[in-house]
């Protein structure tokens, strides 16, 4: 299922909106004037890495915590 928030209530609640997603994997669209804006959606470690300068200097992954 996904649920709708303004942008206003993404401002007001973002840490506890982050927490509800990260707890449930529930998707999160943000609209503004109505219409939607953003995707939010929780994401595992091997769908995300940050990388550095080409030969792999710089290279950083996501760590739990």
């Amino acid at each position: 299922m996904v649920r709708f928030i303004t942008v206003t209530e993404l401002r007001l609640k973002a840490t506890s909106i982050v927490k509800e997603i990260q707890d449930t994997g529930e998707e999160v669209v943000v609209t503004k004037k109505g219409k939607p804006v953003v995707l939010i959606r929780k994401i595992g470690e091997k769908e995300f890495e940050l990388k550095g300068a080409k030969h792999g200097k710089g290279q950083r992954s996501l760590q739990k915590g």
